[in-house]
């Protein structure tokens, strides 16, 4: 029997067994069998490069939906043929966010080396009994970044022990939540064509200088997180507020206070949508079964096995079943189709990792002394940063 590997991130406990369900499906109709290998979040990347790098194992990955740019660089992927792509999707298309980051361009010729497989985006989760007490209106209150930073100011002056949680430890969700105070002021961290960084420009730095700004509302518990544990601050009934994705709707250690009292809005500006995306290795030996597999993994039948552990759906239809026609998650579909994802090409992965971790320096240094100005930090950092990506892609 033919055999092909598939490795995927860890996505909690329930996910494995139904993976499992879904192999046994799929060796029963297909006559192919499929060797499972689970990632942990930590060392995706790391696996992925090794993969790359030595050409063994596996045939298909899940991928983050920023990595195919330099994995494809790497001359590590197989690109689909537009016959492949057009019976991978079948008639229903994939929201047009979850394509961002998708194709790729090599010698001016577009290239799709992904499959958009879940889509991602960050909300806001509110406690709407904190909001009421402080007498905010929760229609109007996260419409954009002015009238966000106005609701926090008000439940400070409520004197709500905790308006906000953010992750201010290293972590890429960082970029994630800033990107739309970032595009709100109308700025970009790419030029148009993706070949250099603009993100010390002038309204690219208002909407980073904005968001830093928002210190003003962490208290001292608040103000050394990772990013589960800005996470715990909300369901645990601690923080009014959080920046956030899906996986808030499904933790099981939730207090009932904040079960019942749960909001959720799409971000101010325009939401980020990231998510994972199926790839097949250069080094595949068996591309026929990959393709089939990839196929099967869109389906209908295996989308009620997949999401919402692996992330949202990325098609529509999906979302007319249980859970995803509740109240909340109807909000999020509303953000998906609002939002955009990060520029395509091979200097964003680059990008991605210089600003993540210079994003962690300047909230250690704004968060060392809060009444320091936090404007100033951000512009010496940023610019300072755009400065040495100049100089590495000029050598």
């Amino acid at each position: 029997m033919e055999e092909i590997a598939f490795s995927v991130f860890d996505h909690g406990k329930e996910a494995p067994d139904n993976m499992q369900a879904l192999l046994r499906q799929f060796e029963q109709e297909q006559g192919i069998r499929v060797r499972l290998e689970i990632i942990p979040w930590t060392s995706g990347w790391s696996r992925m490069v090794e993969v790359a790098l030595y050409h063994h194992d596996p045939d298909v990955s899940e991928i983050g939906n920023t990595w195919g740019p330099d994995l494809a660089r790497m001359e590590a992927l197989r690109p689909f043929e537009h016959d492949e792509i057009n019976k991978i999707i079948g008639k229903e298309h994939f929201f047009e966010s979850v394509w961002d980051g998708v194709v790729k361009t090599r010698d001016k010729i577009s290239k799709v080396y992904s499959i958009p497989w879940s889509a991602d985006v960050r909300v806001v989760f509110y406690r709407r009994d904190l909001l009421t007490k402080a007498g905010v209106d929760e229609a109007i209150a996260f419409k954009d970044t002015d009238q966000f930073d106005r609701t926090l100011a008000v439940l400070k002056a409520k004197h709500i022990s905790m308006p906000l949680a953010l992750p201010t430890q290293r972590s890429n969700l960082t970029i994630h939540n800033l990107a739309s105070w970032v595009w709100s002021a109308g700025g970009a961290f790419l030029s148009p064509d993706n070949s250099y960084p603009i993100f010390d420009q002038p309204q690219a730095l208002e909407g980073f200088k904005a968001y830093f700004r928002l210190s003003r509302y962490l208290d001292a518990a608040a103000r050394n997180l990772g990013e589960l544990e800005a996470d715990q601050m909300f369901w645990s009934g601690q923080a009014a507020v959080i920046l956030s994705g899906y996986w808030i709707l499904h933790i099981k250690t939730i207090t009932e206070e904040v079960r019942r009292n749960i909001g959720v809005m799409p971000m101010p500006g325009v939401p980020f949508v990231g998510g994972n995306q199926l790839i097949i290795w250069n080094h595949s030996r068996h591309v026929g079964a990959a393709l089939k597999f990839i196929q099967f993994l869109q389906s209908e039948s295996a989308g009620r096995l997949i999401y919402p552990q692996f992330g949202l759906p990325v098609r529509s239809s999906a979302w007319v079943h249980p859970p995803f026609d509740a109240e909340h998650y109807q909000t999020l579909i509303r953000a998906i189709q609002k939002g955009r994802g990060f520029p395509t090409g091979q200097l964003w992965g680059l990008v991605e990792k210089r600003l993540t971790d210079v994003l962690s320096e300047i909230w250690t240094e704004i968060l060392k002394n809060p009444e320091s100005p936090s404007d100033e930090i951000v512009e010496t950092q940023l610019k300072a940063l755009v400065r040495r990506l100049q100089l590495t892609l000029e050598l």
